[in-house]
C-alpha cells in the first residue's frame, strides 16, 4: 500500500479512491482496470523527490478536487464546427473524455477499419487487448498514465489491419463541455496498426465551456512491421486554470514508423509524456513539438525514446517560445540497448525566451550501452536575434511584426511538418500574432 506524505495527498488519493469506485463498465474492462488501480498502488503518487515532476507544481494540483466525468448532451451541429475540412468524414468525437459513436463519422476511412468502445474491445478483441494492457501496465512508471488505465470512462479501441491505408486522417475532438463542474476528464486510446499498414492520427483537444477541470489521456499505439503511422496533437483553447497530463506510449516493430508532433500554448500545467520503444530492426521515430506560451502558462515535456534493435533510428526536436512568466521544462533520454549497435540518435531543445520574467529548464541526456553508435543531444534557451530585429525595423517592419515573423519562421520547422493543410495553416496563424 503506497504511504501518503501528508494530509494534502491523502485527501487527493481519498478522491481518486472515489473517482475509481464511481466506475460503472462491463466486467471484462473492470477486470483491466483493477489491474492498473493494484500498478498505481505499488507506484503511487509522485512527490518533490520524483525527479520527472520536479517542475510541476503539485502542491497546488493535490489541493484540487474533482468529480466524475459525464458527456454532456450535444447534437451533431453543436461538434461540426470542430471538425477539420480534410477530416469531414473521419472523425471520432470524446466530450468529456467519453467516446461519443453516435456524433462522429468515420465514413470516409477504409471501411476495413474497427472502431469501438475500449468496453467492447475488452469482450470481442479480450486477449489481444489483455495482452497489450497487461504488457504495457508492467512497463508503465508515470503515476498519472496508470491511473488513466484505471479511471478511465468510454475509451476508443482502433484496429487498423494489416496491408490497410486508412486514406483520410483521423481527427480525434477531444471536447471539453464542463459547465460549471471541475471534472476529471480522463480518455484513452488503444490503437493497433497491422503490418504495413498506414494511418494517421490527429488528437484534437477543444474548449467549448467550464473551467479548473482536468484531463489525464493515454493514446497507446502498437505499430507492427512496415506499418507507418503519423500522430498529430494540438492543444490551443484550454482555460487558464486546466491541468492536463497526456501520455504517448508506442511500440514500434522492425522497418516500421512513427512520426508524431505536438503543439500547445499551455494552461496552468500541461504535461506532454513520450514512451518510445524501438523493438525491431530498422525501425524510426520522429518526434517533435513546440510550445507557445503567454501569461502564467507551464508546459512540461519528458521524452524517453528506447533503442531496443540495431540499426534504429530516432530523431527528437522540441522548441519553445515563452513570454510574460510562463515556464516550461524539457526532459528528454535516449535509452540504448547493447545489442542496439548501429543506432542513429538526435536530441534537440530550443527556446526563445521573449521576457525577463519566462524561463525554461532544459535536461536532455543519453545512456549508450553499444559500441557502434551515432548519437547526440542539445539544448539552448536564448532570445530573438537583436540584429535581425534591427534590419528588419530599419525596413520599415514594426516591431511586433518583426517579432512575430521570427516567432512564426523559428516554429516553422515543427509546424511543417503537419500534412494537414487546414490545420498548419492555423497554427501558422497563430505564431504569427503570438504578440499582439
Amino acid at each position: 500500500m503506497m504511504t501518503q506524505q501528508n494530509t494534502q495527498e491523502e485527501t487527493f488519493y481519498s478522491m481518486l479512491e472515489k473517482l475509481y469506485g464511481d466506475s460503472t463498465d462491463g466486467e471484462s474492462l473492470k477486470r483491466l482496470k483493477a489491474k492498473a488501480w493494484e500498478r498505481f498502488q505499488e507506484i503511487g503518487l509522485p512527490t518533490r523527490k520524483t525527479e520527472v515532476y520536479k517542475y510541476v507544481r503539485l502542491r497546488s494540483l493535490f489541493s484540487r478536487a474533482f468529480a466524475s466525468s459525464h458527456p454532456t448532451r450535444l447534437d451533431a451541429s453543436a461538434v461540426e464546427g470542430y471538425v477539420y475540412p480534410e477530416c469531414k468524414t473521419s472523425f471520432l468525437v470524446f466530450i468529456n473524455g467519453h467516446y461519443r459513436p453516435e456524433l462522429s463519422d468515420t465514413s470516409g476511412l477504409n471501411s476495413k477499419i474497427v472502431i469501438t468502445h475500449l468496453s467492447a474491445a475488452s469482450r470481442t478483441y479480450g486477449t489481444f487487448l489483455n495482452n497489450r494492457w497487461s504488457k504495457e501496465l508492467k512497463a508503465e512508471t508515470d503515476p498519472f498514465a496508470v491511473l488513466n488505465g484505471a479511471l478511465t470512462r468510454d475509451g476508443a479501441f482502433i484496429y487498423v489491419p494489416p496491408g490497410t491505408v486508412a486514406g483520410a486522417p483521423l481527427q480525434i475532438i477531444q471536447l471539453a463541455d464542463a459547465e460549471e463542474t471541475t471534472m476529471a476528464m480522463i480518455p484513452r486510446i488503444h490503437c493497433f496498426v497491422g503490418a504495413g499498414a498506414e494511418f494517421a492520427i490527429l488528437n484534437d483537444h477543444r474548449h467549448r465551456s467550464g473551467s479548473g477541470y482536468c484531463v489525464n489521456e493515454v493514446i497507446d499505439m502498437a505499430v507492427e512491421e512496415g506499418a507507418h503511422v503519423r500522430c498529430y496533437q494540438t492543444a490551443m483553447e484550454y482555460p487558464d486554470d486546466a491541468w492536463v497530463f497526456t501520455a504517448l506510449r508506442a511500440t514500434l516493430k522492425r522497418d516500421s514508423t512513427l512520426k508524431a508532433v505536438s503543439v500547445t500554448n499551455g494552461s496552468v500545467t500541461v504535461r506532454d509524456d513520450y514512451r518510445v520503444a524501438l523493438m525491431g530492426e530498422n525501425a524510426e521515430a520522429d518526434l517533435n513539438g513546440a510550445w507557445m506560451t503567454g501569461s502564467r502558462h507551464e508546459v512540461h515535456t519528458h521524452v524517453l525514446v528506447d533503442h531496443q534493435q540495431p540499426h534504429c533510428r530516432s530523431n527528437q526536436l522540441f522548441k519553445g517560445v515563452l513570454r510574460d512568466t510562463s515556464r516550461s521544462s524539457f526532459e528528454g533520454k535516449i535509452y540504448v540497448h547493447a545489442e542496439a549497435q548501429k543506432t542513429d540518435a538526435f536530441q534537440l531543445n530550443n527556446n526563445l525566451i521573449l521576457s525577463e520574467g519566462a524561463h525554461a529548464d532544459s535536461k536532455p541526456n543519453l545512456e549508450i550501452f553499444a559500441d557502434d553508435v551515432k548519437a547526440s543531444h542539445g539544448s539552448t534557451v536564448g532570445q530573438l536575434d537583436e540584429e535581425l530585429l534591427f534590419y528588419m525595423k530599419s525596413r520599415g517592419v514594426s516591431d511586433d511584426t518583426a517579432k512575430n515573423l521570427l516567432i512564426h519562421g523559428y516554429c516553422r520547422e515543427v509546424i511543417d511538418l503537419i500534412s494537414i493543410p487546414t490545420l498548419a495553416k492555423k497554427l501558422s496563424d497563430y505564431a504569427k500574432s503570438f504578440l499582439k
